[in-house]
């Protein structure tokens, strides 16, 4: 080959290494820069523009003195009487840091540094993440929110920020990639729907019906476990054993519900001072109160698979039904308290804030797998029992009233099962249209089911009746009976007293009454005439 062609496919072999080299260096460059809605950013730059947005989207429906720029990372303080003059939004500093919070109370300083800490993080995220994808809305910063590389037209969520005022973290924000792969716009910038985040109105509303529902089931379920317990004849039969069992989880849930929802829930959304709710504040108290909401919680979808699996045992094996309760015992109780601890273990060492209110990472998982098993089993059991009941029917095809026994038999035995908790496993967001509804309708039917469970099962059911009926029967003779005895008892006291005067009153001669009737002047002779003064 010719020098002179080596020399030229030589400097072209450069080139190209050096064209690779240059987009390395680009990229790795870019690498090392955060997204926000202002653009990338160094790390420094980034956490300085962030703080002051932060200070701006937190504050400046207040009224405060101090106002953030898209052209300079600082905040901009402005007086009457002197010039314009800038402010470092560092929290790293503490001469800033002190000049700008002492334009704040000091819950929304720790607010405001909370957002600057969760801006800092969301930067270290971006940097350890690979590289942005072509297509994909890239990671970024929104002002009080991260959110990672998502794939065009999808929908992401994000748990409320605990440094809005009167958000809760099972409230989500709402992020669209659209089609192009860019991030929905509105005014002209990445838009993120927070307006779930700030409607507390509503909140409190749910929150309102949520405890009304939790009070109607307690209202029933409180007596129907004091019937259950009264009458030995029905305390001996498993199967109220088993609703006993069950009446109890969905009272102490209901009552955790409660108490939540009054004690936390509540508190968080009626309190414009972040720092000082419960939630905030983390206490033990408040950990304890969601381990107890968790585990009774568990132990509801336990109970159902238990109250299902015998009966199911119950009709498919009518010669051998289940003896002894103690394994379901151990079971229904068992269980949720083995991934409540789990999940409140994995808690406290890894996400230990805001009572494990926030979603961290795929945790719920260790209690929602169990709780689906247990509803999908419930759903075959009650396929099954529909199966063998129609099976039944065919023996006697004329008979209509066997087909009714069987709609209603069907019909009883959802809320027992828990098969109508499938309309709640897909909840729609409360940004979607109707999301804030859905929520109010999956509210009613979760904290409703005690409400039907006790009616059914204990107020309408014929045995139990009968036995109220004979209580109350007896209980009014005997009122009666006593009665009648207290009335008797008086009256013979009465007439003995009588008597007793009668006879110890002293007999009064004839001429003695006739001496009284004169001193009365009321004698007169047996002739009929006067007698003269």
């Amino acid at each position: 080959m010719p020098r002179k062609r080596i020399m030229t496919v030589g400097v072209e072999y450069t080139s190209f290494l050096l064209s690779i080299m240059f987009v390395s260096l680009t990229s790795t460059l870019a690498n090392k820069k955060c997204h926000s809605r202002l653009g990338y950013h160094d790390p420094a730059t980034f956490d300085l523009y962030s703080c002051a947005w932060c200070y701006d989207f937190l504050f400046s429906v207040n009224g405060k003195t101090l106002s953030a720029s898209i052209h300079e990372p600082y905040l901009r303080e402005t007086d009457q009487t002197i010039a314009d003059y800038y402010l470092v939004p560092d929290i790293t500093d503490n001469g800033n840091f002190s000049r700008i919070c002492s334009t704040l109370t000091n819950d929304e300083c720790k607010r405001w540094h909370a957002c600057c800490m969760n801006a800092h993080d969301c930067c270290g995220r971006q940097l350890s993440a690979p590289p942005v994808t072509n297509g994909t809305c890239a990671r970024t910063w929104d002002g009080w929110g991260c959110w990672d590389d998502t794939p065009p037209s999808t929908s992401v969520y994000l748990s409320c920020p605990a440094y809005i005022s009167f958000s809760i973290p099972t409230i989500q924000a709402e992020k669209t990639c659209v089609s192009d792969g860019t991030w929905q716009i509105r005014d002209g910038q990445p838009w993120t729907n927070y307006q779930p985040c700030l409607n507390f109105h509503e909140l409190k509303t749910s929150v309102y019906i949520g405890i009304a529902c939790s009070a109607s089931s307690i209202s029933l379920l409180f007596p129907a476990l004091i019937i259950f317990l009264k009458y030995n004849s029905l305390r001996k039969q498993c199967r109220i054993r088993l609703h006993i069992h069950f009446f109890l989880a969905l009272l102490l849930k209901e009552i955790a519900s409660v108490l939540w929802g009054v004690l936390v829930t509540y508190d968080k959304l009626s309190n414009d001072s972040v720092y000082t709710t419960t939630l905030a504040q983390n206490t033990h108290w408040c950990k304890v109160l969601s381990f107890c909401k968790m585990f009774m919680k568990c132990s509801t979808y336990s109970w159902m698979f238990c109250e299902g699996f015998y009966l199911h045992q119950l009709l498919s094996n009518a010669f051998s039904p289940p003896r002894s309760l103690i394994c379901i015992s151990v079971f229904g109780w068992g269980i949720p308290l083995l991934s409540a601890s789990l999940y409140s273990l994995v808690r406290v060492i890894y996400s230990d804030e805001s009572c494990w209110t926030i979603y961290f990472q795929y945790t719920e998982w260790i209690m929602y797998t169990p709780n689906l098993v247990f509803i999908v089993a419930n759903l075959l059991f009650l396929c099954n029992i529909v199966r063998i009941l129609l099976t039944q029917m065919q023996s006697h095809p004329n008979e209509p009233s066997n087909f009714r026994r069987a709609v209603k038999a069907t019909f009883v035995l959802i809320p027992l099962f828990g098969v109508h908790l499938f309309v709640t496993i897909y909840r729609i967001p409360i940004s979607k249209t109707g999301g804030m509804e859905y929520e109010r309708f999956t509210i009613c039917i979760d904290n409703l089911q005690g409400f039907f469970v006790a009616l059914i099962f204990c107020f309408l059911n014929n045995e139990v009746n009968g036995k109220l009926r004979r209580t109350w029967r007896r209980q009014v003779s005997e009122r009666f009976t006593s009665r009648n005895r207290r009335m008797t008892l008086t009256l013979n006291q009465t007439m003995s007293l009588r008597s007793d005067i009668e006879f110890k009153s002293p007999k009064i001669s004839r001429k003695d009454e006739e001496r009284t009737s004169i001193v009365n002047g009321d004698h007169k002779r047996s002739d009929n005439s006067v007698v003269d003064v």
